[in-house]
């Protein structure tokens, strides 16, 4: 049996539209469905796509949830589930507090062990968001109502009070799934922290915007990373683009080059200066999330056609097959 990863990283509204962009792209390219994902890892914004996803929303679907055409009826009974309007401002208030959310992430996040992480620093300094994200729980509970998706679903946090990821999903943990979303998505300083067990919960791309590293050791045939966050090669460095985009660029090269040395195939998708193009300076502002998804399936189909993408391109077209044949 073929095994087949899915990783959708963080990134805002823009993400959620470039990942729509990407898994239909992923079925017209090469037949599969990335509902039968073996894994599917979400980070932020990609824990709500994941969502929805392990709710039953085919590839197709996610698209034309942007487009504005008519879903398929079953897409349309599940999105009709949502009953919570998406409401959240397009800029930051001001915090209730100036007072540092954790002030010993600092010198964890840039001078504990391993790699420094800055943005698990910059989640210390930065005082807690004044925003309540309720919204993002209630809607993931609604897209799926049950406590957690039957096939195996990972969902990225970030503990405020260690500074360490958590594996929602995975970890010794069983919030239900909209609080794993939520807590995902809840940005340092703009978004309120999310309590559970005793424990402040941020967004999971405070550690990484994709991590896909937790994929390295399971042995799986391929695994395709939709990463909004990142660019392809001579987009990817500062000051060719933002530095925030060259250090989450660094480090999904990190993990793809962990996953590669297990033997697992990796297929890599992400912006394009074409991508980049169609895309305002703010994700949190959905104005550009048709042209996003629309330019994001067109970079993909353009990345399946390369020829270094067919090993991961021929193992998904075989693992379909395999699902199709499926007793």
């Amino acid at each position: 049996m073929v095994t087949v990863g899915l990783v959708l990283s963080a990134g805002g509204m823009h993400a959620a539209a470039h990942h729509a962009g990407v898994l239909a792209a992923l079925a017209e390219g090469t037949g599969w469905d990335p509902r039968a994902a073996d894994l599917v890892v979400g980070t932020s914004a990609g824990s709500g796509t994941a969502a929805t996803l392990r709710a039953g929303l085919d590839a197709a679907d996610h698209r034309t949830y942007y487009t504005g055409r008519t879903l398929s009826p079953d897409g349309q009974a599940i999105v009709d589930r949502i009953t919570t309007p998406f409401d959240l401002p397009t800029s930051p208030p001001p915090p209730d507090s100036r007072r540092p959310a954790n002030p010993l992430l600092v010198a964890r996040g840039l001078f504990g062990r391993g790699r420094p992480r800055p943005v698990v620093a910059l989640a210390g300094l930065l005082p807690e968001g004044a925003v309540d994200g309720t919204m993002f729980g209630e809607r993931a509970r609604q897209v799926h109502p049950g406590h957690w998706p039957d096939r195996p679903t990972w969902i990225c946090a970030v503990d405020l009070d260690s500074g360490r990821r958590t594996v929602f999903g995975r970890d010794d943990f069983d919030p239900d799934l909209g609080t794993a979303v939520q807590a995902s998505c809840a940005v340092p300083g703009f978004l309120q922290p999310v309590s559970w067990a005793g424990r402040r919960y941020v967004d999971g791309g405070v550690h990484s915007s994709t991590n896909a590293d937790l994929l390295a050791t399971l042995g799986l045939d391929v695994v395709v990373v939709s990463s909004s966050m990142t660019a392809v090669r001579g987009l990817d460095t500062w000051p060719a683009g933002p530095l925030s985009r060259a250090w989450h660029s660094r480090t999904l090269i990190r993990e793809v080059a962990g996953l590669r040395q297990r033997g697992t195939a990796v297929l890599v998708l992400q912006p394009t200066g074409d991508d980049l193009e169609v895309r305002g300076g703010n994700d949190l502002d959905g104005d550009a999330n048709l042209a996003i998804c629309e330019a994001a399936r067109v970079s993909t189909l353009a990345r399946l056609a390369h020829p270094d993408a067919e090993p991961a391109r021929r193992l998904l077209a075989a693992a379909q097959v395999e699902a199709r044949l499926a007793p």
